[in-house]
């Protein structure tokens, strides 16, 4: 059956109609929810404000304790430098007047005819110190004496110790064994390995290294 202008117009317009409501529908939203901001845009400003405080307190706080607790262990270590650096002398190892002078009777007796004495000291200010009294006790009494360092691989043993060159301690070296242990002082052999280039005539030396503890 034909349809008349005038029904096909009004269907026309009615399918226009329900095809524009969809967009519509956003656009309505959009509206309420600007509106919704304007009218509680102090209460929304309000709440991020809270929001940037709360977070901007929270790493203030967490920043906070992690520079106090550097702080503290830099006390910490600051405290143990200082204490290792103002240990005054007296602390360290020193040959009592009684020792000195068994050491300087033995190393002076005519039995006893030391030329020269190779004194190695570890590379640590107590060992150096301890050891130039020991070059100054040989000096005394006429001994001509070398006073070296060591390097540390070369001296695993602590405290005093006579190295001896060969398999078995020379007469010398045990001599000087005997000196120093009447001296009451505690002393003992290691083997020696000469450095390459060392032209020293003699097959032994006194070592001193750290204290034992």
């Amino acid at each position: 059956m034909p349809t008349c202008p005038a029904c096909a117009a009004d269907d026309k317009v009615a399918a226009m109609a329900q095809g524009s409501e969809p967009s519509a529908a956003p656009r309505s939203r959009v509206a309420d929810a600007l509106r919704v901001l304007r009218a509680h845009w102090a209460m929304f400003a309000a709440l991020a404000g809270v929001c940037i405080l709360g977070t901007a307190l929270a790493v203030r706080f967490a920043m906070h304790r992690e520079i106090a607790a550097l702080e503290s262990e830099n006390n910490v270590l600051a405290a143990r430098i200082e204490a290792l650096a103002s240990t005054p002398p007296a602390q360290w190892r020193r040959l009592s007047d009684r020792a000195r002078g068994l050491l300087l009777a033995g190393l002076e007796h005519p039995d006893n005819d030391f030329r020269l004495l190779v004194i190695y000291a570890a590379p640590d200010s107590e060992s150096r110190q301890y050891a130039a009294q020991f070059v100054d006790a040989a000096r005394l009494v006429g001994i001509e004496t070398r006073a070296r360092e060591m390097a540390p691989a070369a001296a695993p043993e602590t405290g005093l110790t006579i190295a001896t060159a060969g398999a078995a301690p020379s007469g010398q070296a045990e001599k000087l064994k005997d000196i120093i242990s009447s001296a009451g002082l505690d002393v003992r052999h290691v083997r020696w390995s000469k450095p390459a280039g060392d032209d020293v005539p003699v097959d032994f030396a006194l070592f001193v290294g750290p204290k034992p503890w």
